[in-house]
């Protein structure tokens, strides 16, 4: 049946928003699982280190195919629920199948086929998101900070859990929060079915929108070498794991408090003003993280997060709206998620050769390429606005 009919679930009103609250935490558990405990896996699985990397690495490049083609048949289908259901149950038969088929070659396979599902279901998320803010005043940076919370949940508890549980659990977890993900979006209320003439339409993607995704994308980007190396220098600078652990989650904390307040935000700047802050904010934190500050200093760096993270999504994720009705978010949302993923891991393959040569250096990079997001943001901002995509009907909530 079609998504154009009145939802007939118990939920309606705040308790829809709490619900999107739900699915967002849902989705990013198996995530805050994934990131720290995976290679856990496939070390007991008797990866070698390189093996690891390639199984790491392989969902960037599966995502680059993955996610703007799973954009497209959302689209069509025009039934975001269901869609995002298939996608959440795939990727937990896949996490199923890594345990039962526990052979490097197999979960090597099995790892491209989680992504397949699992990759697409983040900006397909946003999207259905972005369309429920729209059409029913849902508050987008309310719901989406329990995915922040539910990362940091998953990152500590797990961590105690694998004190007396075998690393094989961890796909288990996997799965298990994956099923939730798959049944709680169909507890959302259904959406407007847009029309045919809709679907059919390609994202309007014009300078602007196209010159502030790039933007968003760099700016994202030029924190690869801090993903890739952050923990590592620290470790050699003598810092302890548990400072270290402590720096994350204060990064990811500092970004729940920008999610809480991202109505506010997206209603006092615009999507290029949310970059343009993100963008210089990146400048700063990553030139004085190459300087290797004391301890203290790091604290703070390492909460401008909230800045050079979440307030570059919020704007990321506005000005991609900007570039397609209810019928073509999908689409709109997996194109910025590409080109993200695209910059990430041309700025990835950068970070290595650099940190090996010049160290926490190596940081001043990733100013230089938050200053290239800046450049192609002040471009954007030159450029002349559509008329019907002003503030007040593109941005998330």
């Amino acid at each position: 049946m079609s998504d154009s009919r009145p939802s007939r679930t118990f939920l309606s009103g705040s308790n829809s928003s709490l619900t999107l609250a739900g699915v967002y935490a849902a989705l990013f558990i198996p995530a805050g699982i994934y990131l720290p405990f995976f290679p856990v896996f496939l070390e007991a699985m008797c990866f070698t280190p390189e093996a690891i990397g390639i199984a790491i690495g392989l969902p960037i490049a599966v995502r680059l195919v993955a996610n703007p083609i799973a954009g497209i048949l959302s689209d069509r289908l025009g039934r975001p629920r269901r869609f995002l259901a298939v996608l959440g149950t795939g990727a937990a038969l896949a996490f199923i199948l890594m345990a039962l088929m526990p052979g490097n070659a197999s979960i090597i396979v099995l790892v491209a086929v989680a992504t397949i599902f699992s990759g697409p279901s983040f900006p397909l998320t946003d999207a259905f998101a972005v369309r429920l803010s729209r059409e029913r005043g849902f508050d987008y940076g309310r719901a989406r900070l329990w995915g922040s919370v539910a990362f940091i949940f998953a990152n500590v508890a797990l961590g105690v859990a694998l004190e007396v549980l075998p690393p094989s659990s961890i796909v288990w977890f996997m799965a298990a929060t994956l099923v939730i993900y798959a049944v709680s979006v169909q507890m959302l209320p259904r959406l407007e079915h847009p029309a045919a003439e809709e679907v059919k339409a390609p994202p309007k993607i014009n300078a602007r929108i196209l010159l502030g995704v790039f933007a968003a994308a760099c700016v994202q980007a030029s924190h690869a070498a801090l993903y890739t190396f952050g923990s590592v220098h620290w470790r050699g600078s003598g810092i302890s794991s548990s400072f270290i652990g402590f720096l994350w989650g204060a990064g990811v904390a500092a970004e729940v408090v920008v999610f809480y307040f991202a109505t506010a935000m997206l209603k006092r700047f615009s999507p290029i003003g949310l970059i343009l802050i993100g963008g210089v904010s990146s400048i700063l934190r990553f030139a004085l993280t190459a300087l290797d500050p004391p301890q203290a200093l790091l604290v703070p760096l390492m909460m401008m997060h909230a800045f050079t993270f979440t307030a570059t999504f919020l704007g990321m994720v506005a000005i991609a709206g900007e570039s397609g009705g209810s019928g073509a978010q999908g689409r709109a949302q997996a194109f910025s998620s590409t080109a993200v993923s695209i910059a990430m891991l041309l700025a990835t393959f950068a970070a290595g050769p650099l940190y090996a040569r010049y160290g926490a250096y190596a940081f001043f990079g990733s100013s230089l390429i938050a200053a290239l997001g800046c450049v192609l943001a002040l471009l954007a901002w030159a450029q002349p606005q559509s008329a019907g995509s002003g503030r007040e009907t593109v941005e998330p909530s």
